[in-house]
C-alpha cells in the first residue's frame, strides 16, 4: 500500500528548512542577539493584533505594534509592544507584584524627544473595563541576559474621560 497524503496536507519532513523556520529564528536570536537581528531587519518577536482608541480628549487612533521587547532591562516584568520607529506609539503590559497587572498606551506622535521618550500615556484602569485580560509570562529563552516574554492584551474599556479602548494583541518571544 502506498502513501496517498496530498501535498496540501503533508507536513514538511523533519530537518527541512520549512519545518525548522521558527527554531532557526529563535536560534538566531540566541546566537546573534536581538540588537544584531534588528540591524539585519529581523525580529525575535512580533506581536499580532491592534488596539483602537477613540473619544475623550484626543483624536482617535489605531495602534498596530510591529515589534516588541521585554521590559526586564528596565526592572519590570512586562512587554513593550511598539511600532518600528520612535514615536509610533506603544502598548505597555506590565505585571507588578504589589500593584498587579497594568496597561498603558503611548499615544502615537506624542513623544517630545527624538529618541521616543517623554511621551503621553493613557492609563487603562481595570475598573473601567468590561474586559481586562492582560497576561505576561516568561518564556524559556534568554537573549543577552534578558528573559524573553509572551502573552496577550484583550481589553474593552471606557475610561473616566469617555475614551474608549478596544482591542486584542498577542505576542511571543519579546
Amino acid at each position: 500500500m502506498s502513501d496517498t497524503t496530498s501535498p496540501e496536507t503533508a507536513s514538511p519532513p523533519p530537518g527541512t528548512v520549512a519545518s525548522n523556520k521558527r527554531g532557526a529564528v529563535i536560534l538566531a536570536c540566541i546566537l546573534l542577539g536581538a540588537p544584531m537581528l534588528l540591524l539585519l531587519g529581523k525580529d525575535c518577536g512580533a506581536p499580532e493584533g491592534s488596539m483602537h482608541v477613540e473619544g475623550g480628549e484626543r483624536p482617535g487612533f489605531t495602534l498596530t505594534p510591529r515589534a516588541c521587547d521585554s521590559m526586564q532591562p528596565y526592572g519590570r516584568m512586562g512587554a513593550n509592544l511598539h511600532g518600528k520607529q520612535h514615536n509610533e506609539g506603544a502598548i505597555y503590559a506590565t505585571v507588578d507584584p504589589l500593584d498587579g497587572t497594568r496597561l498603558d498606551i503611548e499615544v502615537p506622535g506624542s513623544c517630545r524627544n527624538s529618541d521616543g521618550t517623554d511621551c503621553t500615556l493613557i492609563r487603562v484602569d481595570r475598573e473601567h473595563c468590561t474586559r481586562f485580560d492582560v497576561s505576561v509570562e516568561n518564556t524559556g529563552t534568554t537573549v543577552n541576559d534578558v528573559r524573553l516574554v509572551r502573552g496577550h492584551v484583550r481589553v474593552d474599556c471606557t475610561l473616566a474621560d469617555e475614551t474608549r479602548v478596544v482591542g486584542e494583541v498577542s505576542f511571543d518571544d519579546c
